[in-house]
């Protein structure tokens, strides 16, 4: 097409404008020469158009048309005439260039820069540089390599397809100019945002079901997009959302979920997807952005790149979801959590202490012991005190503090009730207590008030000793307030005292000197069987300064931080600084990658000071031993130690949730209070009224056997015996991962002697087979028993084996083929597993690899989303006492 300039500066042109001549370009867009220029019979045309028709008004280009038609046909002159085509037959001669004798011919011009122009319904802007002497300059659409100038098209009929653009620059005194280099014009995309909103979340009581996935109810979702602008309209697009899972407060380790199909929504700018109710109550968390848009017009996908903060997030849960019957939980009192107790005498020069009568009051201060678990603070302290015994055990007096056996009153901190509950002007964790009576035993059981609604303390009444509230103690003495003695008593007491403290002591170095002297003989008598019965592996101690040797500087051992105690020392809670250069010495690659610790928390295993040699050496046996064992995901790996000076530390992994044994006891008794509670946690409906992380289902249980099975079987592949499989040496990290841990009794087996003979000491009794136990001989098959009981304190939740027998009579019960019943929520499959385990011949008991893939299928099979187990409360190995937690290591002499 033909375009006039105004003057000659940089062009900017549209692609739609009406433009001078347009009525002359139909009759040669067909059946045109190719050629990289135009035509000649063209540029006579263009020649004739410029020189008759500038400057006419619009009714007067029908007759210019008329005229320079024939100079735009091919008979114009004959085809081997150049001469004439160069004249254009008779118009006037073209000047000719200065010392060149040829015409004069313009360039191309240069610089021609297209693009779409959203805001003006996507048409094309053209600019271009302007070449000197142009008049007009033609604008043309490439296609297929011909050079023509074809006939207009509208924006939408190109609009789907890429667009070619090249200008060629036109005067009546010199010939047209070749055409410019083409300027590409690339379809463009819709202008959309990739950031979507929620627009509506329905629960329908409809099942959903997507091959094997099955829920039984379904969300209904609906997603917003925003179109900026698309020339066809937003009903011309469908949106394709990137939906993608990031977490579940429950999660599901065996069902995948399947990627929701989305399709056009009822409303406008919506796509709408169907997913199952499980998502809202396991509490799943999604993002979601556009992917990719779709234009029906065009039939073609773009794709829409989408940052981190185009991505919007989604919480399924019951506050997001319309059609959710939510209940209100009401959060009970909670009672004994509460440290640093002490109870004062308010105005004790007020209370006369002669009189056993005369009342007394205290004012009590505490802190409580913070749970990060729970959303919100106390609205305010009640103290509930009563008469109080003193419990007969060191266990019960550590746990439960002191018996009270009833109440007598209640005080708060509470200054002022408000009527919805609330409390104003409370004092910081101090209450006061009135009339109260000296020399009497009172015990007070301070709960926190968590919701106004439930103000049940009824928790006193609980017998139950594992689930009881811990009480503090108050003894008011009037001796400590009575008046002082006479200075001349305190003489005699002071002078007096000392002396009979010396002959004491005296007589007691005496004893301890004497005794001291039997033990060194005995531990040196012990030290020296043991190093000549050491096998060859463990003879030489750890080599100083090796790969696994870290410096005590860079170690941080909390020491106030206990996390347990093995079978030398006890462990505490440590930080590593730097690296632990350890990994290099692992027996695989994926082990040095993984081991590689740097400045993170750490489990430190710490010999005494004080340890004798005997002591000493099993420590750094247990060092080389763990040294050996390579890395496992299912073992608790070392890290470093620390052997050039004492104390001798042993650096661990550190497993954030504790031993096995306390995990499951905690969630045991959590159930247990649920169930009294009259909460039914295999509900899914009821899931706000207790915590999810804190009820085990079935699957979780056989997740746990599997995991400590796979590291069972590395540990007798590699030739070692554990000695003590058990729940409590079994660690916990983040609620779904366990390690074995524990190597104390570890030992290694020759492959020619399939058996590890001991002598006697501290041993796990309930948890031996019948051969060790007698002949003190652990093999695999041993360690293989062992986890059979394992099997069973898992699926008890903590339970304790063959509950009511005595361990002195462990070995003739068990040879007389008793064995532990099954568990009342014990799946048969399962028990069938552990019975294996206790068969009396070692040799007809299962290799731990089949175990393994014994428990796995169980696993797969399992597809109850809910698969809670249901406890007894009445059977005896759920209500297990501290005293029988002592009795688990029982002393055998050889």
């Amino acid at each position: 097409m033909i375009t006039r300039l105004k003057r000659p500066c940089s062009k900017y042109l549209a692609i739609i404008p009406i433009i001078l001549f347009f009525l002359f370009i139909d009759h040669y867009a067909n059946g045109q020469d190719s050629d990289e220029n135009l035509p000649v019979r063209t540029a006579c045309f263009v020649r004739c158009a410029l020189l008759e028709c500038s400057g006419k008004e619009s009714t007067q280009l029908k007759q210019c048309k008329e005229k320079c038609q024939p100079y735009g046909r091919p008979e114009l002159c004959k085809k081997e005439d150049a001469l004439c085509w160069s004249k254009c037959k008779n118009l006037p001669e073209l000047p000719v260039a200065k010392g060149s004798g040829q015409q004069k011919r313009m360039e191309s011009p240069k610089n021609l820069i297209a693009s779409y122009n959203p805001n003006s319904d996507y048409g094309i802007d053209l600019k271009w540089n302007d070449v000197d002497g142009a008049q007009l300059y033609m604008r043309s659409r490439i296609s297929n390599s011909t050079t023509k100038i074809a006939k207009l098209r509208t924006p939408k009929d190109v609009f789907c397809e890429d667009v070619d653009l090249r200008v060629a620059a036109v005067s009546a005194v010199s010939q047209i100019s070749p055409f410019s280099e083409a300027a590409i014009v690339e379809k463009p995309k819709p202008l959309i945002s990739a950031k979507m909103k929620l627009h509506s979340l329905v629960l329908e009581n409809t099942p959903f079901e997507l091959g094997e996935y099955k829920s039984n109810g379904t969300l209904k979702m609906a997603l917003e997009y925003d179109v900026k602008k698309w020339l066809f309209g937003p009903k011309d697009l469908e949106v394709q959302p990137i939906f993608h899972m990031m977490s579940c407060a429950i999660a599901d380790l065996e069902n995948a979920v399947p990627t929701p199909d989305f399709y056009q929504g009822s409303a406008p700018n919506t796509v709408e997807a169907k997913l199952g109710a499980d998502m809202m109550y396991r509490r799943c968390r999604f993002v979601f952005a556009v992917e990719d848009v779709r234009s029906n017009h065009c039939s073609s996908t773009f794709h829409i790149s989408a940052g981190n903060d185009d991505f919007s997030t989604l919480d399924i849960n019951c506050d997001t979801v319309t059609n959710c019957a939510k209940v209100e939980r009401i959060e009970p009192p909670v009672c004994g959590q509460i440290d640093k107790f002490n109870a004062t005498v308010i105005n004790p020069d007020k209370v006369d202490w002669e009189n056993p009568k005369s009342p007394v009051a205290v004012n009590i201060s505490f802190e409580p012991i913070l749970r990060r678990s729970r959303k919100k603070d106390p609205l305010y302290y009640v103290a509930l005190y009563g008469n109080a015994l003193n419990y007969s055990s060191v266990e019960e007096r550590t746990f439960l503090g002191i018996n009270m056996t009833d109440v007598l009153g209640n005080a708060s901190n509470c200054e002022q009730l408000l009527p919805n509950g609330n409390c104003k002007n409370t004092p910081f964790h101090n209450i006061r207590i009135t009339n109260l009576t000296m020399d009497h035993l009172y015990g007070v059981m301070l709960c926190a008030v968590m919701n106004p609604k439930d103000l049940d303390f009824s928790v006193f009444n609980i017998t139950q000793k594992d689930r009881k509230p811990k009480t503090n103690a108050i003894f008011i003495s009037s001796e400590n307030f009575r008046p002082k003695p006479s200075k001349l008593l305190l003489i005699v007491g002071a002078v007096g005292a000392p002396v009979l403290l010396l002959i004491l002591l005296a007589l007691a170095l005496l004893v301890w000197n004497g005794r001291q002297r039997d033990y060194i003989k005995r531990k040196k008598m012990a030290l020296d069987l043991m190093r000549r019965e050491t096998e060859q592996r463990y003879t030489d101690l750890p080599k100083r300064n090796d790969l696994w040797e870290l410096e005590r500087r860079n170690l941080i051992i909390y020491e106030d931080k206990k996390l347990g105690s093995g079978a030398f020392g006890a462990v505490y809670l440590g930080r590593l600084i730097g690296a632990a250069k350890g990994s290099k010495d692992a027996q695989s690659t994926l082990g040095v990658n993984l081991m590689r610790a740097e400045n993170c928390e750490v489990a430190v295993k710490m010999l005494p000071e004080y340890a004798d040699e005997l002591s000493k050496s099993e420590f750094l046996r247990e060092i080389g031993l763990m040294k050996t064992l390579g890395y496992h995901e299912r073992l608790v790996n070392m890290l470093a130690c620390v052997t050039n000076s004492e104390p001798y530390c042993l650096v661990m992994e550190h497993c954030s949730d504790g031993d096995l044994l306390h995990f499951l006891r905690d969630r045991c008794n959590y159930m247990l209070k649920l169930d009294k509670d009259g909460i039914d946690y295999s509900d899914p409906n009821c899931e706000y009224q207790f915590d999810p992380e804190m009820v085990m289902t079935v699957k979780q249980l056989l997740m746990y056997a599997v995991q400590i099975s796979y590291g069972l079987e590395y540990l007798s592949q590699k030739g070692f015996v554990h000695r003590d499989v058990a729940a409590r040496n079994v660690l916990v990290h983040q609620k779904h991962s366990v390690k074995i841990g524990d190597f104390g009794l570890c030992r290694y087996i020759y492959a020619d002697s399939a058996n590890y003979k001991g002598k006697g000491g501290r041993l796990p009794v309930k948890w031996m087979s019948i051969e060790a136990i007698r002949h003190y001989e652990f093999t695999t098959n041993s360690d293989i028993w062992s986890f059979g009981v394992l099997m069973f304190e898992i699926i008890t939740l903590g339970g304790t084996p063959y509950p009511g027998i005595q361990p002195d009579d462990i070995l003739s019960f068990l040879e007389n083929g008793g064995r532990i019943p099954q568990p009342d929520n014990c799946p048969d499959e399962f028990y069938e597993v552990m019975k294996s385990c206790w068969c009396t011949d070692p040799h007809q008991r299962p290799e731990f690899s089949t175990i393994r893939q014994q428990l796995a299928l169980q696993l797969e099979r399992i597809t109850d989303e809910y698969s809670y187990l249901k406890l007894d409360s009445q059977k005896d190995y759920y209500n297990v006492s501290y005293k029988e937690q002592a009795k688990e290591l029982v002393e055998l002499n050889n």
